[in-house]
């Protein structure tokens, strides 16, 4: 049922099926929501007090095999006209005191999707931009269209004085923000699973009548999940909701791409098959999109020209104001989603704002 370097045209119309038809979870969701029908307490389970499975999943483990059973997409990049920056990277490097102008840009397509995602690598970080985009192309469409700007820092010690690298990973809204050796495809899916869990399925929330923004791990679907488990996946997972949402989702996408699923990596992990079955009957539809191409994007941030002042603090980016010249509109990079072909995806309410730093393994 499950190989390994599968394609993800193969896991759309194979893997996936194969694995819903042995789902622990109702094959439904007419029968899946059947069953919470009247269950309303759900929404009000706070706290997160089962341990994590024994023995624990090894995460070094699962990042070297990620690294070869997710096939890696076709794609080819170029870089942005000097001085013009994503806002979301001025944003970023600002946080963590770092100096704009020591960022470099370049917009990556893969061939399926119609339009480009925008990367930010600062000079000093240790990922080369090949292993960059190869690896972000190994992120299956479907979880990599969420993903609005992906930001390389530097080292610790590598960003130059007065550098203060606050997370060795983080999201913010849709952006990705990264440290050396963090750049794997482990922590990948746990980062832009926090995001489609604030994203993919609002629609359905909001059909359901949760309020605008509503994270689906903090409802009754997922606490359902969690409450027919005896074990979390993780000690992180035990966090929050969202943890444990993030974490179930990365340890789904190993158990989809091994010949044995998670008994590869824990004797113990059906302590917490619900809610690894949970995740893929929710997300994987999304996550391979039958036609394996994008079925929408989250929009890039805008593109800002930045200029130094003389005697200004060079940590501080400062946008050049009014109207530009026909050459500068000329120059100035498009991260419009809108009438590319490719539908918009618009995060709700709150989203923009919402934070997580990774303190995994």
């Amino acid at each position: 049922m499950r190989t390994s370097l599968l394609c993800s045209a193969l896991l759309a119309a194979i893997a996936f099926p194969l694995i819903g038809n042995s789902l622990a979870i109702p094959a439904t969701s007419y029968s899946f929501k059947n069953q919470l029908e009247g269950r309303d307490d759900l929404e009000k389970r706070d706290e997160l007090d089962k341990p994590p499975i024994y023995p624990p999943f090894s995460e070094d483990t699962q990042n070297k095999h990620l690294h070869f059973d997710y096939p890696r997409m076709h794609w080819r990049s170029r870089p942005w006209e000097e001085g013009y920056y994503p806002i979301h990277c001025v944003h970023e490097a600002q946080f963590n005191n770092l100096w704009i102008l020591d960022f470099q840009v370049r917009d990556v397509w893969f061939e399926d999707c119609g339009v480009p995602w925008t990367v930010c690598r600062h000079k000093d970080g240790k990922e080369k931009w090949y292993s960059i985009l190869d690896t972000l192309s190994q992120v299956p469409v479907g979880m990599r269209q969420y993903v609005a700007n992906l930001v390389i820092l530097p080292g610790p010690i590598d960003g130059g004085q007065g550098s203060t690298i606050q997370a060795a990973a983080y999201t913010r809204g849709s952006v990705l923000v990264f440290s050396p050796t963090y750049f794997k495809l482990g922590v990948l899916f746990h980062e832009i699973t926090h995001i489609m869990d604030m994203v993919a399925l609002a629609p359905f929330l909001e059909s359901q009548g949760f309020p605008e923004g509503t994270p689906f791990s903090r409802t009754k679907y997922w606490k359902y999940a969690y409450g027919n488990d005896s074990a979390v996946p993780t000690p992180y997972s035990r966090a929050s909701w969202q943890e444990d949402f993030a974490d179930a989702g990365r340890w789904a996408m190993s158990d989809i791409s091994r010949y044995r699923g998670l008994q590869e990596y824990s004797k113990g992990w059906g302590a917490c098959r619900t809610q690894i079955r949970a995740f893929q009957w929710w997300m994987m539809p999304m996550i391979f999109p039958k036609k394996g191409i994008c079925t929408g994007k989250v929009e890039g941030g805008y593109a800002v020209k930045v200029v130094v002042v003389e005697g200004q603090n060079p940590l501080v980016s400062l946008f050049q104001p009014g109207p530009e010249s026909r050459e500068e509109g000329r120059k100035r990079p498009n991260t419009k989603v809108a009438g590319s072909g490719v539908a918009p995806i618009v995060l709700p309410a709150g989203a923009a704002n919402m934070f997580f730093a990774y303190h995994g393994a």
